[in-house]
């Protein structure tokens, strides 16, 4: 209890600059104070209005100057605490003008005299309509009281603590604490201080009654204490209470047997129209009275205490008409004429706690509401009534502090302790229970030293107390079980708790709770360490004792279920984890203060995991559950200051980043090790995978490894969270491609999770996406061995953990492994590998087809290139008979999907082509392509996506016809397939892929230039041209075989070009095949650099010399294979030569500057280059075929000299190859020579 607070229901201030000492204003203060006991005066504006607003519990009546009053009134009226306003002044009219302009002032005084009256008829009035109660919502279910909002919460556990409070034992001490609080608060009214004196010498229990009624400071104090539910003055007055309550109850006994079984009583009351309008919309449901109601047995009487209101129009006039069926009633109410202090009252009084059902709201003519209750027993439901039991018949200060902690008021129940240990004589068998308590409190409070410190008291205790085997040492095995666990030392926290278990199971059925909460402990540290198999068995356990033994709303089961939920949520079950969260909310909020930090913290929970599902609605309402009690869960529990005003920052939105991030980091110290395992690991995957989104897998792994590095301080290594962060890192590192780094962490995560996790599958998975890059990057190598190593594990891994095992990737997987062992010549483990790719394909997965189409595709022309006819023979045998079954099949069934017919005939027409039989591969080419066109009408209607499938298809035939044709020189046919394609072309534009297209116009050209059709050669090289692709930075994986397919088709017309001379058509064809070449395969492609020298050559013959000089640049730089040393050197030398004398229009002789025999380089004097040597060129050019007449006339006064100097360096390194570098330098010079 803070010392001067105001323990009456009002508080007068004065509010005036002239205040001062003189015997007229402490004569006035005396008279305030003789009408309202606590009085606050200020001759500063400012500080009187923050006094005011601070205000919580109180009415306030204020008097004010009329200089003062034109400020501050404007600033106050709104305030719920003012209940009314006097401008106290010397000179009315001068501030009548502004007065008139708020309603909240009564009036102006200029009189004293008639200030007291008004403010004492005021006080009567506004203490005439103070009632306290708490209403409960109906339940249309089971027609009882159910705890859907904070104040059924909040009669719960009072009428606890009111028991509690009933059954401690009298003592001289509890009224000697009452009265000494008592003189504090009255020290400077004499009239209380006189009542207090006579209290203290006259009081017995048989007179409670009599002191309740009289007029005098007990009325006021005990009646707001009830009403506030102020727990420290409650206590205090704990005696007085418990006499008057026992004296009622005696007085019922009496009055029962006197009085018909139903009884009507009646209470006048002035309500505020917000209080009336809350009971008018809770008709049928149930109101409880928080304190001692007096009500009278003559309805007149009760009209006649609330005469008619003129003076404060928001209050209504309310006529309570309670009926009571005596034989029903639990909480004594009697008339107490015979021992009220008033003896001419015929009032009859009911104890707190009294609960009715509203039956009816309604205003007679008179304007008077009137409130028809039934007395009714609902407030005795399940969990109340096993809490009472629970109490036993005698409580005390143990009691009492356990109860505070179960409402969530650990700084009261601490306070409460300590004064328990003060009283306590030394070596008492309740010291050690008392440390116990303490310790708990100081670990929800997330002070691990505090609970430390009473744990090791605790144990001092017992020792001095009790036997090893006593059940009390299992309570303390248990407690430091949980402190251990909440610091993350699992091991030691799993020792002490089987040491609670085996202690508690000797000691059954009396100690099964406790036992209870010892297997949820022990499920909560397998939820830490990622132990899927113990976790919910353990949880699922205590759980079940608990149902056994406990209501099923008490607040331990609700408990319970949120460690379920978080159990089910690490191990991915998050339906199961939502059910489970919600059935602890609904539980929680039924049992549990919503200032509790456990309600609050399942609050969040619920409102990160509907965050999740983005469902804002949901959210939004967890999130205002918590901004709406942060501050009182904070003051109630911690008492930190800073956080208190953190809190009413964010809730009033003024907090800034840096606020919220503080308070975080702050709350987060507060939760339980599991509790911050969820919160941090929940803010770090939606940190990561927003990072994710954006592709910064380096800022993703910094966030990672800055996250492993906190919790591996926090958390021992092996837990579910930990491998999850591996996983993330896995995964980044994936992305990147660093596939070492990422191949150790996931086999980190692996390591960490048990085999029966339900997500293991997840990160074996990951593992063989893993092998597979792997595998991907060792055939780019040409590293086939460990690309196959590589690949098996992969596909052993898919095979395993896809369910079931037909799945496109294991497809995929086994194709890549046939390509590998056809690179390799293993042709028969490639044809059982391509059987399994086939076998594994889910059915009616169309693009799956596509991409097989293309492995064997690759196949076939892979055997077919090596000559292997055996082979051939046999997978072309086996490949026939499914393929011509199927054609069969889909022509009888009549499918809709021609599409289908049309790849089954492409099929057989490329494995025709395979086995050279040119023919029947043309025709199954035409049927493939007749099948493949639309015919039915609802073709015209079919989705872009369904035609641009057609369309490829249609293109792979067309181009395959085209090569047939340009085999077997059937030029007619190109014509119609022209047509067909510009057909399709005009027809579906977005669907027809331009890159194939292109690429079936450069075959045609192809097919005309070998036909000598020069005209009609040009006239699709312009087409291919007109649909060529533009050029971009990235080409997606799957297009990349259409792509290559165009560079080849693209080169080879270039090729043919420079065959007949036409450089000018040649060069954009190979510039465009090259830089196609240039995104799809590595620099030092021999394609590449063959590019290069053709380009080179061309260059040099149109003298365009430094873009000759950059093509040679590239061809003598590329790496040289040891074994194909000689001949590429011998090639790049000729390249060399042919330039350089195309660019001096003569032969060139080279001048060997210097010379370094190597073993791997032919002798210089055959003109090859050497290992290291350098050549200086020298030649001047005169006239060259092909310069104009005007340009001979002009180089007849001027010569043009030039000098090559190359300096070619082969330098052995440690690999397979050797690397070769070469600088060329180019310097034209001009000068006056003679010719030559």
């Amino acid at each position: 209890m803070e010392l001067n607070e105001n323990l009456e229901e009002f508080t007068v201030i004065w509010l005036d600059a002239r205040i001062d000492t003189s015997v007229d204003c402490i004569d006035t203060k005396k008279h305030l104070q003789s009408i309202i006991n606590y009085l606050k005066t200020f001759n500063d504006s400012a500080k009187c209005i923050d006094y005011i607003k601070a205000v919580k519990e109180e009415k306030v009546f204020l008097i004010v100057s009329g200089t003062y009053g034109e400020k501050v009134v404007p600033e106050i009226e709104h305030l719920p605490q003012i209940r009314v306003v006097y401008v106290f002044c010397q000179n009315a009219e001068k501030h009548q003008k502004w007065v008139s302009k708020h309603r909240i002032v009564q009036d102006i005084f200029t009189n004293k005299q008639r200030l007291y009256k008004k403010l004492t008829e005021d006080v009567r009035l506004s203490d005439a309509s103070l009632l306290s109660v708490a209403i409960l919502s109906p339940d249309s279910k089971e027609n009882q009281v159910t705890d859907l909002n904070q104040q059924s919460v909040k009669y719960l556990w009072s009428q606890v603590l009111i028991e509690a409070l009933l059954r401690f034992p009298s003592s001289k001490k509890a009224k000697s604490d009452m009265l000494k609080e008592c003189r504090q608060q009255y020290y400077d009214n004499k009239r209380e201080i006189d009542i207090i004196q006579e209290f203290d010498k006259e009081y017995c229990a048989e007179n409670a009654i009599a002191w309740y009624t009289r007029e005098c400071f007990l009325y006021k104090i005990v009646n707001k204490a009830l009403r506030t539910d102020n727990i420290d003055v409650i206590f205090k007055f704990r005696f007085f209470i418990k006499d008057l309550y026992e004296e009622l109850s005696k007085m019922h006994a009496t009055y029962i047997a006197s009085v018909p079984s139903i009884v009507y009583v009646y209470r006048g009351q002035y309500m505020t129209i917000k209080e009336l309008t809350k009971i008018k919309e809770n008709t049928h449901g149930h109101i409880s009275m928080n304190t001692f109601l007096s009500t009278s047995t003559s309805k007149q009487t009760s009209l006649d205490f609330v005469q008619h209101n003129t003076t404060y129009p928001s209050l209504a006039v309310v006529l309570f008409e309670i009926e009571i069926d005596s034989t029903l009633a639990t909480k004594p109410f009697a008339n107490i004429k015979s021992k009220s202090y008033h003896k001419e009252e015929n009032e009859v009084l009911i104890a707190m706690g009294s609960t009715f059902s509203i039956e009816k709201v309604e205003q007679d003519k008179q304007g008077i509401w009137n409130v028809n209750l039934v007395w009714s027993n609902k407030e005795d439901v399940e969990l109340l009534t096993y809490m009472k039991k629970s109490l036993g018949q005698s409580t005390n200060l143990e009691t009492f502090g356990s109860i505070l902690i179960d409402m969530g008021e650990l700084l009261k129940a601490e306070r409460y302790f300590k004064l328990l240990l003060e009283q306590l004589p030394e070596n008492h068998p309740s010291i050690g229970n008392t440390y116990i308590q303490m310790s708990t409190i100081g670990l929800n409070q997330s002070n691990i030293e505090k609970a430390m410190e009473y744990s090791e008291k605790a144990e001092k205790s017992f020792r001095m107390s009790y036997p090893m085997s006593h059940p009390c040492y299992g309570s303390l095995y248990l407690n430091m079980g949980r402190i251990q666990l909440f610091q993350c030392d699992v091991i030691s926290a799993r020792l002490n708790l089987e040491k609670a278990a085996e202690i508690f199971s000797k000691n059954t059925p009396s100690y099964d709770l406790q036992l209870a909460a010892v297997y949820i402990q022990l499920g909560n540290i397998s939820t830490i360490c990622g132990e899927q198999s113990k976790m919910l068995t353990e949880l699922k356990r205590g759980l079940e004792i608990q149902l056994k033994h406990l209501p099923n709303t008490h607040p331990d089961i609700g408990i319970t279920y949120s460690y379920i939920g978080t159990a089910q949520l690490t191990s991915g079950l998050s339906r199961d984890a939502l059910d489970s969260l919600t059935k602890s909310w609904e539980i929680l909020r039924k049992s549990l203060s919503p200032c509790h930090p456990k309600y609050f913290l399942i609050c969040f929970t619920l409102s990160q995991l509907y965050d999740a599902k983005k469902d804002v609605d949901k959210r939004n309402f967890f999130l205002d559950e918590l901004f709406d009690n942060l501050s009182g869960m904070i003051a109630q529990n911690f008492g930190d200051i800073e956080l208190m005003s953190l809190a009413a920052s964010m809730k009033d939105g003024s907090a800034t980043n840096k606020d919220i991030k503080l308070f975080e980091t702050r709350f987060k110290e507060m939760a339980t090790p599991l509790e911050r395992a969820v919160l941090e690991f929940r803010r770090f995957t939606e940190e990561s995978e927003a990072l994710l989104k954006k592709n910064d897998y380096d800022s993703v792994l910094e966030l990672i490894n800055k996250t492993l590095l906190y919790w591996q301080q926090k958390i021992q290594s092996g837990t579910i969270f930990l491998a999850e962060l591996h996983y993330k890192k896995a995964y980044a590192y994936f992305k990147k491609q660093d596939l070492v780094s990422a191949l150790s962490s996931i086999n980190d995560a692996i390591e960490i999770l048990p085999s029966d996790f339900p997500r293991f599958s997840k990160y074996q998975l990951l593992l063989g996406d893993i092998y597979r890059d792997e595998g991907n990057q060792k055939m780019k190598l040409n590293e086939l061995d460990a690309a196959l190593v590589a690949y098996t594990k992969a596909v052993n891994i898919y095979i395993t953990y896809i369910q079931p095992p037909v799945h496109q990737t294991i497809s995929n997987a086994y194709s890549t492994i046939t390509k590998i062992h056809v690179r390799k010549h293993q042709f028969d483990l490639a044809k059982d590998n391509l059987f399994k790719a086939r076998n594994s394909l889910p059915p009616n997965l169309l693009s799956s087809k596509h991409n097989l189409y293309n492995v064997e595709r690759t196949v076939a022309y892979s055997i077919f290139r090596n000559s292997i006819k055996e082979l051939i023979n046999a997978l072309d045998s086996d490949a026939l008979e499914g393929f011509q079954k199927a054609v069969s099949t889909f022509t009888q069934e009549m499918s809709s999907l021609s599409f289908d017919i049309a790849s089954t005939h492409f099929f057989i027409g490329y494995l025709y082509t395979n086995m050279a039989n040119t023919s029947l591969a043309a025709n199954h080419f035409r049927f493939a392509l007749e099948s493949a066109m639309p015919k039915h009408p609802i073709r015209k209607i079919a989705k872009e996506f369904s035609l641009e499938i057609k369309q490829q298809t249609l293109n792979f035939i067309l181009a395959d016809l085209l090569m047939i044709y340009s085999k077997t020189f059937e030029p007619e046919y190109v014509s119609r397939l022209h047509e067909r394609a510009i057909f399709y072309c005009k027809k579906y534009p977005t669907a027809l892929s331009h890159v194939k297209l292109a690429t079936i116009y450069l075959r045609i050209g192809t097919v005309y230039q070998k036909a000598k059709n020069d005209n009609l050669a040009k006239s699709y090289l312009n087409d291919a041209s007109a649909v060529m692709p533009p050029d971009s930075k990235s080409i997606d994986k799957s297009e990349k075989i259409y792509f290559l397919e165009l560079a080849e088709a693209q080169f080879k017309y270039a090729d043919y070009c420079m065959t007949q001379s036409n450089f000018e058509a040649a060069c954009p064809l190979f510039q465009k095949s090259l830089h196609i070449y240039k995104m799809l395969l590595p620099a030092t492609d021999p394609k590449i650099i063959i590019i290069y020298r053709k380009l080179a050559g061309i260059y040099a013959s149109r003298l365009e010399i430094p873009l000759a000089i950059r093509c040679l640049e590239k061809v003598v730089a590329n790496p040289v294979n040891e074994e194909m040393y000689e001949e590429s050197s011998t090639a790049d030398a000729e390249t060399v030569t042919k330039v350089l004398k195309n660019i001096t229009g003569s032969t060139v002789n080279f001048n060997i500057v210097s010379y370094e025999p190597n073993k791997y380089t032919a002798r210089p004097n055959k003109g090859i280059l050497a290992s290291h040597e350098v050549l200086e060129v020298n030649f001047v050019r005169n006239k060259l075929h092909g310069d104009s007449e005007e340009e001979q006339e002009e180089s007849n006064d001027e010569e043009e000299k030039y000098q090559f100097k190359i300096e070619w360096i082969f330098q052995k390194s440690d690999s397979k190859h050797s690397t070769a570098q070469a600088r060329i330098k180019h310097t034209k010079l001009k000068c006056e020579l003679k010719p030559s």
